[in-house]
């Protein structure tokens, strides 16, 4: 099959992240240009009207796009909210459904999805708005707070990417645990506010990265209190595990894809536990993929249990 012949050089469009049919126009592409493009997968649309030369961008990248996109055609009144402001506030998030853009406007919407987004009532008792650089889409965007995201994520189907973003935000001083907590009392009464309240009762700003925190959801649910980033001393040396169990002297560290860069870094880290375990300390490690069996963690940790020596 021949391909349509294209009028412009597919170049000049390289890497803008996000432009409108409009601008295509006064620059002079065409519409039929534009289709083509989207046909070879040189440009994707991230919403009605609109296009992003990033055909590689990441999921994540993907929803800030569509999601700026988005604002766009729904004017100054409409903002950002629950996982999609997050995004746009530069946190972390981990296990969400990012298959629909969140925005909120005041006295409209309810609640309905079409094409992908869904527009709701922006409720203004107390709940702040603000607008943030996007250094992604090179552009400036109108997101509700921090912490209003945060519950407004927890009360949907995403509670876990919500404590991913709530611990970062709170240990990155982005939000106070007082600011949540008003939050969930603007919500109050509201669908999905009782799970909202359960799930952000577990905010803890030691997790230092998204694995920590649902690693922590998983060692919840196992029948031992771990403490996160727990000091111990080996020899002359100070060291920090990811969580601790002491009177079983048994560590459990999340190891991340990023976590070990470089031979230095593996080398360090290898003498650290090599003194750890010679102070007695039993190692339990653990992938993403490990945190989606709990049943086979708890065997790990009750068999780390077994091998370590009692605590002095």
């Amino acid at each position: 099959m021949t391909l349509p012949t294209l009028r412009i050089d597919p170049s000049r469009l390289r890497d803008i992240p996000l432009f409108s049919t409009g601008a295509a126009e006064a620059d002079g592409i065409s519409r039929k240009d534009l289709a083509i493009l989207v046909r070879r997968q040189l440009l994707w649309q991230p919403a009605r009207g609109w296009y992003s030369a990033r055909p590689d961008a990441t999921e994540d990248e993907r929803h800030i796009l569509r999601t700026v996109a988005t604002l766009r055609l729904h004017g100054e009144h409409a903002c950002a909210c629950r996982h999609s402001a997050l995004l746009l506030h530069g946190l972390p998030l981990a296990r969400c459904d990012l298959s629909t853009v969140e925005i909120a406007r005041s006295g409209a919407g309810h609640g309905r999805t079409r094409d992908g987004v869904r527009v709701s009532r922006l409720d203004t008792k107390g709940a702040a708005r603000a607008e943030v650089e996007v250094g992604l889409a090179e552009t400036t965007a109108r997101v509700v707070d921090v912490a209003t995201a945060i519950v407004g994520t927890a009360m949907t189907t995403n509670p876990l990417g919500a404590l991913v973003a709530g611990d970062h935000a709170l240990r990155h001083r982005m939000c106070t645990r007082a600011d949540t907590d008003a939050a969930l009392d603007r919500s109050r009464g509201g669908r999905g506010i009782a799970a909202a309240r359960e799930a952000l009762g577990h905010l803890e700003p030691r997790h230092e990265s998204p694995g920590e925190t649902l690693a922590a959801a998983v060692l919840r649910r196992l029948p031992w209190a771990f403490e996160p980033q727990v000091e111990v001393r080996a020899g002359d040396r100070l060291y920090r595990l990811d969580f601790g169990l002491r009177e079983h002297k048994v560590a459990f560290e999340f190891d991340g894809a990023i976590k070990y860069t470089g031979p230095e870094v593996m080398e360090a880290q290898l003498a650290r536990e090599a003194n750890l375990r010679a102070e007695g300390w039993v190692f339990v490690r653990a992938g993403w993929d490990d945190l989606d069996d709990d049943g086979e963690l708890r065997l790990r940790v009750l068999a780390a249990i077994h091998e370590a020596r009692p605590a002095a």
